[in-house]
């Protein structure tokens, strides 16, 4: 998770108004300073407790005012939300929670004035409206507003408005599964809509974990009430989406019934809440129950582009406030169709890692048409390289690459193909091959899990990776050692979907799969490259996004020919593709060491010297398999010199 506080204070001293407060509000203002809203009192249910109003200007808070109170009878829960030049302060009043009545006030001037309190539906008792956080405007135009009943079993459901919240129409509650709770049930809920329209609710709840339910027609009705992964302590959470759609949740990630409201934090999903970040604490005192002095809750939350601005309780004594900024995540460039070398790894005669060839080479690629660059990988002798080779030379050709993207592998295989890494192991690689910059970071497909495991099994483990890594883009290889592990047509629509995958290198060798493929991640951010010199133009007729294999280190621009001319030259592409169909024996002559060998021919200061068992192999005949292999293309562009003039 990235993010920078650039603000963090307490809204007004300790005990100067009042004993206690509870229960804030945060809002962007119509003239764009801040508001803040909460009840306060000698303590939560006591007579006196009334709601109080703040307001930021130049970074800061204005001494508070009392803006809404009834004698004898408490105030709880306020809640801000701007619409417009209007601000609008929701509030509930009565001495018990079923007796609650929804009251709500208005301002044209930011909160400078209010005018006067009107019952919000007119009769009602146990409360309509927002019951603690803030209502969201719709794409359709209508305003739905966060509530929940707690008479005869807790209930959420949501209130909409078509005429500006002039009158609210009370959907159904949200379904849940009755007998199998094991406390009160769900309250207090949170919202934010997506992309395609579809509105999201996450609720606070007895049951240790927060619920989520969706609406599909603008929160009329809700699906079935579901548990997650987000740990709950049954207290208020809070939700707001940045400007690119990332979400960010307040929350205490405690897991119980009445539990520790310690710590308060802070956790991010990049994919509409289906996985989270690891929570980044703002608030800890270490304690075990809850507990007024290690009390941080009741959080409220709203975002304008890529910041967000969060209050919460402070130990019941005062409001804390954050302003925390998001950079907007850096997505990889030149992730269109076009060429991907898997990259070699130049050595020197001693056998270390020639980084100045290295750097050299990367130039290359690039010069002859590369769109991107897969270091770290098969051809790059990973297997026989250190982690901190690795991952020396992702950070050196990142480097050199420039604004060019470049992906690489976060770890390597075992040769007995049965051991693999545990998911906190994967995680820190990750990791560690994202902080040498590299744009991409690549997953074996065979060694996520055992090699017995079941897809199911996969998405486990690869949503496991995602929810550690937020910041992360990946990239999948279907590499061929120590065993093939092809994913199903249907597992690559998953990983699409999830909208953190940008790279595929699929090395099936199938037409039938390469078509399926292409169907599944049509639409999505997720880009596949072919492997298979025999079925380059195959691929591209299909829609293919481009070529990511070993003959790119021979050569490129074969491939860059037929990337930029098959759809204009259809017979010559024909005849090009038997080319490198019969050129690409050659990768069966010592590779990557004769790879070397060609390169130096054509004058890089890269010496034909590999790791692999197989450079012993190494002879005259194998040099002579390179070079004639270069006169059979000459001779054969010469046939095709004008059609063929980049050769």
């Amino acid at each position: 998770m990235n993010y920078q506080v650039k603000n963090h204070q307490h809204i007004f001293a300790s005990e100067t108004l009042f004993r206690q407060c509870h229960a804030s509000t945060v809002c962007v203002l119509p003239d764009k300073n801040l508001g803040a809203a909460w009840f306060g009192g000698e303590h939560e249910k006591a007579p006196d407790v009334a709601i109080w109003f703040s307001r930021r200007v130049a970074g800061e808070w204005s001494e508070p005012r009392k803006v809404a109170d009834r004698e004898d009878v408490p105030c709880w829960n306020p809640v801000l939300f701007a619409d417009g030049e209007r601000l609008l302060l929701f509030y509930k009043v009565g001495k018990e929670i079923p007796s609650w009545q929804t009251f709500v006030k208005e301002s044209r001037d930011s909160g400078l004035t209010w005018g006067e309190e009107r019952e919000l539906v007119p009769g009602d008792r146990g409360g309509r409206g927002p019951v603690k956080n803030k209502c969201i405007r719709l794409q359709d135009g209508g305003i739905l507003a966060p509530a929940s009943t707690e008479e005869g079993g807790w209930e959420c459901f949501a209130d909409r408005s078509d005429d500006g919240g002039q009158t609210w129409q009370r959907s159904g509650n949200v379904p849940l599964d009755r007998e199998a709770l094991a406390g009160s049930g769900m309250i207090q809920p949170t919202l934010w809509q997506d992309d395609q329209n579809m509105v999201h609710m996450l609720m606070r709840s007895s049951e240790g974990a927060i619920y989520k339910s969706d609406s599909a027609d603008g929160g009329r009705s809700w699906s079935r009430a579901q548990k997650t992964s987000l740990p709950n302590n049954n207290c208020g959470i809070d939700l707001a989406r940045l400007g690119d759609g990332r979400l960010v949740l307040v929350y205490n990630p405690v897991s119980g019934n009445w539990a520790a409201r310690s710590p308060i934090a802070i956790t991010v999903s990049e994919d509409n809440g289906e996985t989270w970040s690891n929570p980044e604490i703002l608030d800890y005192v270490p304690c075990r129950a809850n507990r007024e002095k290690a009390e941080f809750s009741y959080p409220a939350i709203v975002a304008c582009g890529s910041d967000a601005y969060i209050t919460y309780t402070w130990k019941r004594k005062t409001i804390a406030f954050w302003q925390l900024h998001f950079p907007e995540k850096k997505k990889p460039r030149g992730l269109a169709e076009g060429l991907w070398p898997v990259m070699l790894t130049p050595f020197t005669e001693q056998n270390q890692v020639d980084y100045e060839a290295l750097k050299e080479l990367t130039g290359w690629y690039l010069a002859g048409g590369a769109a991107g660059l897969f270091a770290v990988c098969l051809s790059s002798e990973m297997e026989l390289l250190t982690e901190e080779e690795r991952l020396k030379i992702a950070a050196c050709v990142k480097g050199a690459a420039g604004d060019a993207p470049v992906a690489a592998t976060a770890y390597t295989f075992a040769e007995d193909g049965e051991t693999v890494l545990s998911a906190e192991e994967q995680t820190e690689a990750v990791r560690r091959m994202a902080g040498t910059g590299a744009d991409i970071v690549v997953l074996l497909t065979n060694g996520l899990a055992a090699r017995d495991a079941d897809e199911e099994c996969l998405k486990t483990v690869i949503r496991g990776i995602l929810e550690q890594s937020p910041e992360v883009s990946f990239g999948l290889y279907e590499c061929p050692r120590p065993y093939k592990r092809m994913f199903s047509p249907e597992l690559v629509k998953w990983c699409a979907e999830t909208g953190r995958f940008v790279f595929y290198k699929e090395t099936s060798q199938s037409e039938e799969q390469l078509r399926k493929k292409l169907e599944a991640v049509s639409g999505s951010g997720l880009k596949l490259f072919n492997a298979d010199s025999s079925l380059v133009h195959a691929f591209l007729k299909m829609g293919g996004h481009g070529y990511c294999g070993v003959m790119l280190n021979y050569h490129p621009e074969l491939y860059a020919w037929m990337m930029n001319n098959w759809k204009e030259d259809r017979q010559t592409a024909e005849a090009v593709q038997q080319l490198m169909t019969m050129t690409a024996q050659i990768e069966a002559q010592c590779y990557p060491r004769s790879a070397k060998y060609a390169l130096g021919r054509k004058g890089l200061s890269i010496k034909p010297c590999s790791r692999r068992e197989n450079a012993g192999r190494w002879n005259a005949s194998c040099s002579r398999a390179v070079e004639d292999m270069e006169k059979f293309i000459w001779n054969f562009c010469q046939e095709l010199r004008r059609t063929f003039p980049a050769i």
